[in-house]
């Protein structure tokens, strides 16, 4: 290439970067002050720095004056255009202090960016997977436990812990006629759990996290209550559903358990069932106590120290006050002869330890069903 044409190619390259490097430098300050100019920790200065960014288009908030009460009050917008003013950067100029080629950059900005935000919400935009959720009031038909970030589920309701990557409660109807059918799509699980996409993936657990442990995946919502409904059944494999459990209590005494609910909804006909974690305290010395608790996998996802159910059974008959009865189980290997009863614990004493609130109207003091039809003796299950 003859040096005559090389030298030009060279300064025009760099002189390129260069206007790159500038372009992209201003817009990264501009991002990192307009942020700043939101905090209101920097209240006290954000006003010299509107006089350092007027070649920028921004103008200065309205003031605040006192009142004789102590009480502030803007002097030239009412609360209601303070609030837009606070999400969205003002785009008048200056046009005696911003150049011809400023100009010229901002307004390409804008294009750039209305450009953008009409492809994101246009063709990027998501469904949400239910737009009815018009059967949450049957589901929650005792009320919230607690109200921690809801995740609503065809047949179940749950409130997630971002940091434990578990769900504090899941609570769940179970129906005397779903379990008498079983749809014959339900024979076949997942072969592994199914990720929430509404969940970030860094709040979320994933198959890796379950490797070489000694733990396994637990059920809250126990997918053989929905065997008569595929969709039902699939969703019960979702993470948010899912819990590290001792291997050992899952396939025995939580596994009666569950299967104890169950028969109690083919009794009673309808059956509400709040289930979740526990982490309950330890002795470390006489007067001092601590939770401790495991961890498993890179996400760090929290094994629970307990697990508690907390059971409503209603009557067939309308006008029947319900049955309310709570259980505590530990997350570690128990004698698979323990007797459920051993496990019986005060809901107030769940409430205390975990941190929710259940039902506490009027209910029944027994466990009985008797009909005109037939009487049924509720037993535990040994």
């Amino acid at each position: 290439m003859p040096i005559y044409t090389l030298f030009p190619l060279v300064a025009v390259t760099g002189a390129a970067g260069f206007l790159i490097g500038a372009l992209a430098q201003q817009d990264i300050s501009y991002r990192k002050l307009s942020d700043e100019l939101r905090d209101p920790y920097v209240f006290r200065s954000r006003r010299k720095i509107f006089r350092a960014l007027s070649f920028l288009g921004l103008t200065a908030p309205p003031t605040v004056q006192p009142t004789e009460r102590g009480q502030s009050i803007r002097s030239e917008s009412s609360f209601e255009e303070s609030e837009t003013e606070s999400s969205e950067i003002v785009s008048s100029l200056d046009t005696g202090s911003v150049s011809l080629f400023e100009q010229f950059i901002l307004w390409s900005r804008s294009q750039v960016n209305h450009v953008i935000m009409f492809m994101t919400f246009s063709i990027g935009a998501e469904q949400p997977p239910y737009k009815d959720i018009s059967h949450v009031a049957s589901i929650m038909k005792y009320g919230f436990p607690g109200m921690d970030e809801i995740r609503v589920y065809k047949n179940f309701v749950l409130s997630y812990d971002r940091r434990n990557r578990i769900a504090h409660w899941v609570c769940e109807h179970i129906r005397g006629e779903c379990l008498a059918y079983r749809d014959p799509q339900t024979l076949e699980k997942p072969n592994e759990y199914i990720a929430d996409q509404s969940i970030p993936s860094m709040f979320c657990p994933n198959m890796r996290d379950f490797r070489n442990t000694e733990w396994v995946g637990g059920h809250m919502a126990s997918p053989q209550n929905y065997k008569c409904n595929v969709t039902m059944f699939n969703e019960a494999y979702k993470f948010p559903n899912i819990v590290p459990i001792s291997r050992a209590l899952k396939n025995n005494v939580w596994l009666r358990l569950e299967h104890y609910v169950r028969e109690l909804a083919l009794k009673s006909g309808s059956v509400y069932v709040y289930t979740g974690p526990m982490f309950m305290p330890q002795r470390i010395t006489f007067r001092n106590w601590a939770i401790r608790h495991h961890v498993m996998g890179f996400n760090t996802v929290a094994v629970p120290t307990h697990f508690f159910k907390v059971i409503i059974s209603e009557h067939r008959h309308e006008g029947v006050l319900p049955f309310m009865e709570g259980y505590v189980v530990p997350n570690a290997e128990v004698d698979s002869e323990t007797d459920l009863r051993s496990f019986l614990a005060d809901v107030r004493d769940i409430e205390h330890f975990a941190g929710l609130k259940f039902y506490d109207g009027e209910q029944r003091k027994t466990l009985d069903f008797t009909s005109s039809d037939s009487s049924w003796d509720i037993e535990y299950i040994n």
